[in-house]
């Protein structure tokens, strides 16, 4: 149950949109949005306070948990911080910062939605060929359990598109006219997979730089939602060869029939 959500062509040209919408940009689809505003815990530089602390998981919000997972390494006498899943992110800033994207990884290459928050992802550079182990940016309902995603708006994040499109030094070349970068959405159920939709967000020689509203319809009714980069350009020791980042915002579904008046 694959399914490419829209050609290079169609999903970069005009409002690069994958479903109708009205002329005020919303999908035309009856759905509740996950409200992020419930968020407040932000630092100076507009992104998470929390993202490098382990001892918080999800980030929750409007019902919803969204994956996180911060974790530290040693080597010699230096200790360094990660993370993964997502990360709630009110930056505007989508520069280029060459050499020091460590400190500028939370940005999106469209400056914020609506003036709001959006969720930057970064999932696995090794990717599972089952597309239900690839469970590092997942999304779950936290009091009905079930429920039907509809839509989500989607971008690049400015690290992962600007290592494509100008490469990075010492590690991957720029990306060429016939290189992808693909954003894999995932419905789960009971462990099961529902849909699996795939949005290039790199295709073509062309770049995905504004919001587009990504149809999660055909997912049916899950428990989890999972989301995750793939590529043209990885190898088996490194896996993929840019930065695995990607931005979502915007996130619609309604409840099972069986929930609704509950």
């Amino acid at each position: 149950m694959t399914k490419t959500a829209a050609i290079a062509a169609i999903l970069f040209a005009g409002a690069a949109v994958f479903t109708s919408c009205n002329s005020n940009d919303e999908p035309v689809i009856s759905a509740e949005l996950v409200d992020l505003n419930s968020i407040t815990d932000f630092n100076q530089a507009g992104y998470w306070s929390d993202c490098y602390n382990e001892a918080i998981g999800a980030v929750r919000a409007g019902g919803f948990a969204f994956s996180h997972q911060a974790s530290s390494f040693t080597y010699g006498d230096q200790t360094d911080t990660t993370w993964s899943g997502f990360c709630p992110s009110k930056v505007n800033d989508n520069q280029e910062y060459p050499t020091d994207w460590v400190n500028h990884q939370w940005a999106s290459i469209v400056p914020n939605p609506m003036g709001g928050i959006y969720l930057v992802g970064y999932s696995d550079a090794m990717v599972n060929e089952n597309p239900v182990e690839n469970k590092t940016c997942s999304i779950e309902m936290t009091n009905f359990g079930r429920f039907n995603p509809k839509f989500v708006y989607v971008t690049n994040s400015s690290y992962t598109y600007y290592c494509a499109k100008n490469g990075s030094p010492g590690f991957s070349d720029p990306f060429t006219a016939t290189d992808e970068l693909i954003l894999n959405v995932v419905g789960v159920l009971n462990g099961t997979k529902t849909g699996h939709i795939k949005a290039p967000l790199i295709a073509r020689g062309q770049y995905l730089t504004q919001w587009g509203a990504l149809s999660l319809e055909s997912l049916g009714t899950v428990d989890q939602v999972l989301f995750y980069l793939d590529s043209t350009v990885k190898d088996k020791e490194y896996g993929i060869k840019v930065p695995t980042y990607f931005c979502i915002s915007g996130f619609g579904y309604t409840l099972p029939e069986s929930f609704i008046g509950k």
